[in-house]
C-alpha cells in the first residue's frame, strides 16, 4: 500500500505548508528537511532525511545522536507508518554571528527552520 507513496514529495509540501504557518519567507527552498520515520518497529528513525526513493524503498541519511557521523539507511515502504517534518535546513549560508543563543531558540518555533 505505502509503494505508491512519494515520500519526497511529501515531505517537501508538509516542510511549505509549516513554513507558511509560522510565517517563514519561503524565497529559500529548504535544501535537506530532517524527518522522523515511524516504521512498525518500536523505535522511530530519527533525524533523518531522504536521499532517495523507489517504489520499494525509502533511501534516508540517519544523522548520529553521539556525535558527527551520517548512516545510510534504506526503509522498506509497506513497513512505514508514518513520517513527519523534524525542521528545515535553508540552502542559504547563515552568519554564525547572526545565530541567537540556544535558550532563544526554545522560545521561538522559528528558530527550528533556519
Amino acid at each position: 500500500m505505502n509503494e505508491n507513496i512519494n515520500w519526497s514529495e511529501k515531505v517537501k509540501d508538509l516542510d511549505k505548508t509549516i513554513r507558511q504557518e509560522i510565517g517563514i519567507d519561503d524565497d529559500n527552498e529548504a535544501k535537506h528537511i530532517l524527518i522522523k520515520v515511524q516504521t512498525k518497529a518500536a523505535e522511530p528513525i530519527e533525524p533523518a532525511f531522504i536521499v532517495g526513493e523507489d517504489e520499494r524503498f525509502l533511501d534516508l541519511f540517519v544523522l548520529s545522536p553521539q556525535g558527527p557521523g551520517i548512516t545510510s539507511t534504506a526503509v522498506l515502504k509497506d513497513n512505514i507508518q508514518s513520517v513527519g517534518v523534524i525542521g528545515g535546513v535553508s540552502a542559504e549560508k547563515i552568519d554564525p554571528s547572526e545565530v541567537p543563543e540556544e535558550p532563544a531558540l526554545l522560545d521561538d518555533v522559528a528558530g527550528l527552520y533556519q
